[in-house]
């Protein structure tokens, strides 16, 4: 486990000895959260596998038929837990992989690719041309054994309603708490590389280390590597990257252990993608939402796709701190980096976040405020969750910039021309794709002015949560809910909406889990109807039934729009004549 680190120092001193120190370049990178990367299973074998394959296949071997299950295939997350937490392997950055990257971010650049192909090689055909540099296996400085992570597939449950998935379970370096610290190394080859040409590709791994990050899984978020000392790398060419500064307050989200809180990027990116395939969903086939969706994120099954879109989440100082006083919840505080091509993030991506920020929260809750909530056993819980992005414009008085909240003000006029311009700009990316009036009757989360609606309601009178101390300013149950919340919460035959699958989900059924149609985010913009310093934004899938019918969700509806001071910004209302 220690014989990475030796190969580096004695080849460093060689070099050294030899008078050829600038032919050698090293550095310290860290690794904030995980790496899906490799393991050494003993430092004095040569095997090295993966990271993810010690726990088999990608089909979990429970649900795998007995006549092809394996006995290395998955076992249940929880079983995994209890026995497998941390392998006897520990995991490094192999330097094949490193080099990988940097070809490719190479191939990225016109103006240095015939550059990369002298110096790294190539094959062309039967020619085969040697590279000048070495990349040598990256090695966490202390020993770092892989640990056990989880893949949570949500799409058909959060979107389509269609049951809820089985986490699966692999394995990273890292643990998602602690930061590690790699020695990343390249050397050039005596008598055939200049120490200027090493100190070139060294600073291209540079840039494609914190760039890209390493192994796979990166475009959610997964090996995300900082240089020591201060490097902003460059983006691809005709791609754009877009910084927010995030505050989350939430009941509490959760990787393989849900007694662990723990905030994910596979949080943000899950959330993300729900998102961009609800608004497909309201202007495509749903085959062909599905594949766009994967064009712009990734899919892993069928087969594997690697999309243009890639996430990074960056921690702060305040990470998982639970609040001063019961019933606790859990504030996060960090950035959120959002990349893509330059035409797609400011016009397709960008737009459909501000929406999502707008109506609900992410991660576990993210369809209601942060509240109290009565649990059958009489004690108080926290559920849902507030989510605040910001961001920096100009300030063209003063001639620098500043902080302001990225959400759409509650006015009806601001909603539809933000939904009007995404659309413009989706029928002019996909003509082909574009359908009027697509998926209106699919039982499924689309968002669109024909098959959902969004309304602000008052309430509650005060804001409950002091987000800046992270504590309860009010523990009255009632008082932490707005006239949305009520709504869900009475009890008044035939309403009785909560927990009803059919518009209010149930998150207490366990395996037959369902999820709400409604989702409620508090904003802190005063009702002057009803004189309350907050508002509840209501966003209600209709999935597939019609304002005019009798469902469950019509009646809602009709119920929303009774409400005193409310205000339809978006989407269907119901028939004036619906009681």
């Amino acid at each position: 486990m220690y014989s990475g680190h030796r190969l580096i120092e004695l080849l460093e001193r060689q070099h050294q000895d030899r008078g050829q120190s600038g032919l050698f370049q090293k550095g310290a990178f860290s690794l904030p959260w995980r790496a899906k990367v490799g393991s050494f299973p003993h430092p004095d074998l040569e095997t090295i596998v993966s990271a993810g394959e010690p726990c088999g296949a990608w089909r979990a071997g429970q649900n795998c038929p007995p006549e092809i299950r394996r006995p290395e295939d998955k076992r249940q997350v929880g079983d995994n837990w209890k026995y497998f937490r941390e392998l006897p392997l520990y995991g490094y950055i192999p330097g094949s992989g490193i080099r990988g990257l940097v070809r490719a971010w190479a191939k990225q650049r016109p103006e240095i690719n015939f550059r990369m192909l002298q110096l790294l090689g190539y094959q062309e055909d039967d020619t085969i041309s040697a590279g000048k540099i070495e990349f040598l296996d990256a090695w966490p400085v202390q020993p770092t054994k892989v640990t056990l992570d989880i893949v949570n597939p949500q799409q058909k449950f959060q979107v389509y309603h269609e049951g809820q998935g089985n986490p699966l379970s692999f394995y990273t370096l890292g643990n998602g708490q602690d930061s590690i610290t790699v020695t990343v190394a390249i050397r050039g080859i005596p008598g055939k590389a200049t120490a200027e040409e090493v100190a070139e590709v060294w600073e291209w791994v540079r840039q494609a280390l914190t760039l890209y990050g390493v192994g796979s899984r990166t475009a959610s978020g997964y090996g995300a590597l900082r240089a020591a000392g201060s490097l902003n790398p460059n983006s691809d060419p005709g791609y754009s990257l877009k910084r927010f500064d995030f505050s989350l307050y939430t009941q509490g989200c959760a990787g393989p252990d849900m007694n662990t809180k723990e905030l994910r990027p596979s949080h943000w990116r899950g959330w993300l993608r729900s998102w961009v395939l609800r608004f497909l969903l309201g202007v495509m086939s749903r085959e062909n939402a599905e594949i766009t969706v994967g064009e712009l994120l990734g899919t892993l099954e069928p087969a594997s796709r690697k999309g243009c879109v890639r996430l990074q989440m960056v921690k702060s100082k305040t990470w998982g701190e639970r609040s001063e006083n019961e019933p606790y919840f859990y504030g996060w505080r960090g950035q959120l980096l959002v990349s893509a091509p330059e035409d797609i993030l400011n016009k397709i991506i960008l737009p459909i976040i501000r929406f999502a920020v707008s109506v609900g929260g992410v991660g576990r809750g993210w369809r209601r405020p942060l509240h109290i909530f009565h649990m059958n056993n009489g004690r108080k819980a926290a559920r849902g969750t507030h989510l605040s992005l910001t961001h920096q414009v100009p300030n063209k008085t003063a001639g620098q910039e500043k902080t302001e909240k990225y959400r759409l003000f509650p006015n009806p006029e601001i909603w539809d021309n933000a939904y009007q311009s995404w659309l413009a700009a989706v029928r002019e990316k996909w003509p082909n794709r574009v359908a009027q009036g697509a998926n209106r009757q699919l039982a499924a989360e689309v968002f669109s002015p024909a098959t959902c609606a969004v309304y602000a309601v008052p309430g509650p009178v005060q804001e409950p949560v002091d987000r800046q101390n992270i504590r309860w300013d009010e523990t009255d149950a009632q008082a932490t809910r707005g006239d949305g919340m009520d709504l869900i919460y009475q009890d008044n035959p035939p309403r009785r909406y909560k927990r009803n699958r059919d518009l209010g989900g149930d998150a207490a059924g366990g395996g037959n889990a369902h999820c709400s149609w409604a989702s409620i985010k508090r904003v802190n913009v005063p009702n002057k109807v009803e004189d309350t310093d907050c508002q509840e934004i209501v966003c209600l899938f209709m999935g597939g039934q019609t304002p005019e019918s009798n469902h469950i969700r019509s009646r809602f509806l009709g119920d929303l729009g009774k409400i005193n001071g409310a205000v339809r910004l978006f989407g269907v209302q119901p028939p004036a004549t619906q009681t």
